[in-house]
């Protein structure tokens, strides 16, 4: 079973091949296609290091970010935001339904203030975009 921790649902709905390192972009990849081309994939909520940070240059030995608290209060608001709860499984359909009912504009500017990737605009771009799909 794939596992994410609560931030990357929304990392994921964004993901357009960049990433820290060509071995986590190639993992990435691979996990972001397996969700989106089985949409009924089942996806177990962590909160801890996911199948995306097991190929990420950011981890320490004792298993954790190296900006561990950042990625905390990240997965924090998304929580909050998504209503999701560690230990929750569901499939990337219920993801992005979720995603869509909850995460306005305002809350994503909430819930991913620190990411180091949202001043690039990929991640606005992809809700926009999530939530057009639903007008069409």
């Amino acid at each position: 079973m794939i596992r994410f921790r609560p931030h990357h649902f929304m990392c994921t709905l964004a993901f357009r091949g960049y990433g820290y390192s060509r071995g986590f972009v190639k993992n990435y990849r691979k996990i972001a296609n397996k969700v989106i081309t089985d949409p009924n994939t089942q996806i177990k909520v962590v909160g801890d290091l996911d199948s995306i940070c097991s190929a990420c240059p950011h981890q320490t030995e004792q298993g954790e970010c190296t900006t561990q608290a950042k990625v905390l209060e990240l997965d924090r608001r998304h929580m909050e935001v998504l209503e999701i709860k560690i230990g929750e499984t569901l499939t990337w359909n219920e993801a992005v339904k979720r995603i869509r009912e909850k995460m306005s504009l305002e809350k994503f500017d909430y819930a991913c203030e620190k990411c180091n990737w949202q001043p690039y605009g990929m991640c606005k771009s992809a809700l926009l975009d999530c939530h057009l799909r639903i007008m069409r």
